[in-house]
């Protein structure tokens, strides 16, 4: 199942016709939109990190994730400086408290990468062009995105979800024109990267295995979890990591056990720690892709 969120539903629109996502009735307090068949449950927060927060908390609360289940964070933001377009954020700033998050990398996808800081206001330039940033605070790095939830739906997230689980993709709608953004112009713009967004949805959906195969991996696969787990000494939350990219890495036809080979031919493997372990697994991915 991937978990959708969204700040607003003009920006989920577009999603909810492509995958005919239909309302789901008994949540009377938040609009949820869900399609088993397609294994997706789309779920408007309304804007703001607490309003994020609660509504992540209380679908995953309600709708237990499973191990191989994803949460993706879909939505506009701003940007002071750089392209346009649609961007998968490697890096989110909570702006109050400093804190940052960093998702997985995992999978190979076709967007541009762009860290993101999340506020609590909106980002609204001056009418003369100067600008201190979002609340008053120079704290927006040049190319960096600006949003105001991605910070907390990381945070709610990881009480259900591992950091190779939580996704975020952003398009950019103003340079801290905030007030010049309205709903329409907002489903204008989702509509107009539906299909990318919508082909990565499907791509990740793959990944999971839900369209193609059961829940667990062959037997020969979770052994080579099981093996490699011990090897690199992983944790549990690192090994969840290695077996969904050991699918990822089967499901895309990857000639992944050559690589592995070489690493333990060459005494890469095994680890004699788990610090040294990360840096294999960070470099069995290099190898990989």
């Amino acid at each position: 199942m991937i978990y959708l969120f969204t700040a607003l539903y003009c920006e989920a629109h577009p999603l909810i016709r492509e995958f005919g996502l239909v309302r789901n009735p008994k949540n009377t307090w938040l609009q949820e939109f869900d399609n088993e068949e397609a294994g997706l449950r789309l779920t408007i927060t309304g804007v703001g990190e607490i309003a994020a927060a609660a509504a992540v908390g209380s679908v995953c609360g309600g709708y237990p994730p499973a191990q191989d289940d994803i949460l993706l964070n879909v939505g506009i933001c701003a940007r002071g400086e750089g392209a346009d377009g649609i961007f998968l954020c490697n890096q989110i700033t909570e702006q109050a408290t400093g804190r940052t998050f960093y998702p997985d990398m995992l999978y190979r996808h076709d967007f541009h990468e762009a860290s993101i800081v999340t506020g609590t206001a909106v980002w609204n330039r001056a009418e003369d062009g100067s600008d201190s940033g979002p609340c008053g605070r120079q704290s927006v790095p040049p190319g960096a995105l600006y949003d105001m939830e991605a910070a907390a739906i990381y945070q709610a997230g990881s009480l259900f979800f591992g950091p190779h689980q939580m996704m975020f993709l952003k398009v950019v709608s103003d340079r801290g024109a905030a007030g010049e953004v309205s709903g329409e112009w907002t489903e204008r713009l989702m509509e107009q990267y539906r299909e990318p967004m919508a082909d990565y949805i499907r791509r990740i959906r793959r990944i999971t295995g839900e369209n193609v195969r059961e829940d667990s991996l062959r037997q020969k696969e979770e052994a080579l979890v099981e093996q490699l787990g011990t090897d690199l000494h992983c944790s549990k939350a690192m090994k969840d990591c290695l077996r969904q990219y050991i699918r990822y890495l089967t499901l895309n036809d990857c000639d992944y056990m050559f690589v592995i080979k070489e690493m333990y031919e060459n005494g890469l493997i095994p680890c004699k720690d788990k610090r040294e372990g990360k840096l294999c697994f960070e470099e069995l991915k290099r190898r990989v892709l």
